[in-house]
């Protein structure tokens, strides 16, 4: 085995919506993941021993998804991966990105490789979703539709090419705490998303409808995420929450007024396209 670097792609949630409460305190979402065409980048040598870095003084060296994974496919497998991950961090923590998620997919995606395939893809998947909603997502990335906590996923054969950019507020916001939030009067009848899933063919009909219930709480929420919103609405932009935040994210290019707003507030300015 050589050294080996993979890209790790971040995401959005064009839109999400919350239809229920399950009896173990998660709730049942319908979402739309895309994944963009920016990336952490995955360094992985081999090793005597196991080691992860992560190039980010907010996420925990000890836990975090992909200290979390190597541990799992250790106990599905029998097999200890013997690697040194070095983890180049990009994409923002804490930002309704996938960040975590997405790391730890590549990951066990290639140490299943590394070692004959010793998982199948669908229990790949059953291992994902015990680190994260997202990660079973990140597995196979592009368009698609998640629903459950996100795990129950139906991928598009084809996803949109669309040009957008991202702003991260500097600000990391939990997803639980958001979701503490949710009342009974947020959520959306079943019957109502068969509309969204109509449009899923037609991104300029999709992105008139979508919206994001979470996004409305952390626009509520934090004053941060708040300012952003309305700058880009001030501009003629229709901005809207990835996830749970704290990045907003609005289709198009960022105009020279938006790139300056950016550098004068200290925000990051991410150009992209979804991928």
């Amino acid at each position: 085995m050589e050294k080996k670097i993979l890209l790790s792609p971040a995401k959005v949630n064009l839109g999400l919506w919350i239809t229920g409460k399950r009896p173990d305190g998660y709730h049942e979402i319908y979402t739309i993941f895309h994944t963009v065409d920016y990336y952490d980048r995955v360094i992985i040598t081999p090793s005597h021993f196991q080691k992860v870095t992560i190039t980010s003084s907010s996420v925990d060296p000890e836990k975090n998804t992909v200290t979390d994974v190597l541990r799992k496919f250790e106990e599905w497998t029998g097999i200890r991966p013997e690697v040194d991950i070095l983890i180049e961090k990009n994409i923002p923590v804490g930002a309704g990105l996938g960040s975590g998620s997405s790391n730890a997919a590549v990951v066990l995606k290639y140490i299943n490789s590394l070692y004959g395939n010793p998982l199948s893809e669908g229990e790949m998947a059953e291992l994902a979703v015990t680190v994260g909603a997202d990660v079973p997502f990140f597995l196979r990335g592009g368009l698609a539709v998640g629903e459950g906590i996100g795990e129950k996923l139906r991928f598009m054969e084809k996803g949109f090419s669309k040009e957008i950019f991202i702003i991260y507020p500097n600000i990391q916001i939990s997803t639980s705490e958001v979701y503490k939030k949710v009342t009974p009067e947020m959520l959306t009848k079943k019957e109502e998303i068969h509309i969204i899933d109509s449009l899923l063919g037609d991104f300029e009909k999709l992105f008139e409808a979508i919206e994001n219930t979470l996004g409305r709480i952390v626009e509520e929420s934090y004053p941060e995420v708040r300012e952003v919103l309305n700058t880009l609405r001030h501009l003629g932009y229709r901005p809207l929450v990835s996830g749970s935040g704290s990045s907003v994210f609005a289709v198009g290019r960022p105009t020279a007024e938006v790139k300056k707003i950016c550098e004068l507030k200290g925000w990051k300015l991410i150009e992209t396209t979804l991928k």
